[in-house]
Formats: C-alpha cells, sequence, structure tokens
C-alpha cells in the first residue's frame, strides 16, 4: 500500500508547491529588505517555477518507469 504510484503522485504535488511558494515569500522577504519591490520576488517565483517544474518531470517520470509505463 505505501508503495503506491499514488503516494508518489502526492509528492510530486506537495514538491511542486513547495518549490514555488517557498522561493517566492523568501523572495518577497528580500524585497521588503532590500527595497526592490517586486524584482525579488518575480526572480525568485520563475526561479522557483523552473526548479519545480523540472522536479515534478523528473519524478513523474521516475513513477512511470516504476508503474511500468513508457
Amino acid at each position: 500500500m505505501w508503495n503506491s504510484p499514488a503516494f508518489s503522485l502526492v509528492g510530486i504535488g506537495t514538491s511542486l508547491a513547495a518549490w514555488i511558494v517557498v522561493p517566492t515569500i523568501v523572495g518577497h522577504w528580500l524585497d521588503s529588505r532590500f527595497v526592490s519591490d517586486p524584482l525579488i520576488t518575480l526572480a525568485f517565483l520563475l526561479l522557483g517555477l523552473m526548479v519545480g517544474f523540472f522536479d515534478a518531470y523528473r519524478r513523474l517520470r521516475d513513477v512511470m518507469r516504476e508503474s511500468g509505463g513508457s
């Protein structure tokens, strides 16, 4: 049961959300410290999106391999 691909898919969604939300919050905090609103927030958001989608793609590819997909 715990080895089910469904649990891996939940992990993918959670990881994707974390990769997007955490850098955005850090960017917002840095913007407030350096008064550069919204440049750092947008840069960290884009970075989080790129890393998050790459990580989700990689994890989804691994799940598909383990479940016998192509």
